[in-house]
């Protein structure tokens, strides 16, 4: 087996469609590359030939801002990445072929089977029709004094409109994301927000987008950018003013579940990281794993 670079985006594309299985919103080409830019990226995917056979890829790009080759898309879509091989036991001759500085998140749990990866964080998802797709059967599956306690701070939200697919909402969504997070905030960086812009505005043109945004008092006080995809509904980021109207976060997770149930979506996916709040809605979860060299 020989190996080659390849930096042409056309070609990356190319080799990405003959291994992509297009069942998950990120594994589409149109989707992962919203996030690249070429001011800010270079294309490095790692091709693994026999003879003149594409045998596999590992779909890498240079973060010039960063010194760093990541998986392609960066952290946004670093959920289930797969490492496109037709014979996973040749994967460490791949893995070889990166270079150093290469950090790798957000890899599926199945990678794990053929290489010792690192453990990344836990990604949460609702397998909803373990529920027979029913809020009310989800809902009774908390705990009481959860359940109780839920009842009672929805009840003290103020009244509240719910709009749908307002992409003018988006830059209300940044704005509360900042306010709340600070420089932790991953919309402070400016590829990352034209990225989810990008993506938003090609889900609304599929047919595919559910973003929603909750307005009290005439003002907008929560965005969810959520994309129904191949019976998944993704809730893929959000921000609420939940320092000014306290569980705010809580009436947006309810209004994903009742949405993803009306979409007859198998699995409401919700994400890596914030295990803290999740863990309280009983959601599934896995590790994602990571490769760091």
């Amino acid at each position: 087996m020989h190996f080659k670079i390849c930096d042409e985006v056309d070609e990356c594309k190319s080799v990405w469609n003959l291994f992509s299985s297009n069942k998950r919103l990120f594994d589409v080409w149109d989707y992962r590359s919203c996030f690249f830019d070429k001011r800010y990226h270079k294309p490095y995917f790692i091709v693994g030939y026999n003879k003149k056979r594409v045998n596999g890829v590992i779909p890498l790009v240079f973060v010039k801002g960063k010194n760093q080759y990541s998986y392609i898309g960066g952290w946004f879509t670093a959920e289930r990445n797969s490492l496109y091989l037709k014979d996973k036991t040749k994967l460490k001759n791949f893995l070889e072929q990166c270079p150093n500085n290469t950090f790798m998140e957000g890899l599926d749990i199945k990678e794990g089977k053929y290489h010792n990866f690192l453990n990344d964080q836990y990604t949460h998802y609702l397998n909803l029709s373990r529920y027979n797709y029913s809020f009310e059967k989800y809902f009774s599956s908390l705990d009481k004094k959860r359940q109780k306690n839920l009842r009672w701070e929805l009840k003290n939200i103020p009244e509240y409109k719910v709009y749908l697919n307002r992409i003018k909402d988006y830059k209300r969504l940044v704005e509360l994301n900042i306010k709340r997070y600070g420089e932790e905030s991953k919309l402070n960086d400016k590829t990352i927000r034209k990225g989810i812009l990008r993506m938003i505005k090609l889900a609304k043109e599929k047919g595919i987008l559910d973003m929603i945004s909750v307005e009290i008092n005439n003002k907008v006080e929560a965005v969810d950018v959520c994309i129904s995809f191949n019976n998944r509904y993704y809730a893929l980021i959000g921000s609420a003013n939940c320092q000014k109207i306290p569980n705010l976060g809580k009436l947006m997770t309810i209004l994903n579940i009742q949405n993803a149930i009306k979409k007859k979506a198998r699995c409401a996916e919700f994400g890596a990281s914030a295990d803290h709040w999740k863990n309280m809605w009983r959601f599934d979860k896995d590790m994602l794993l990571k490769f760091v060299k």
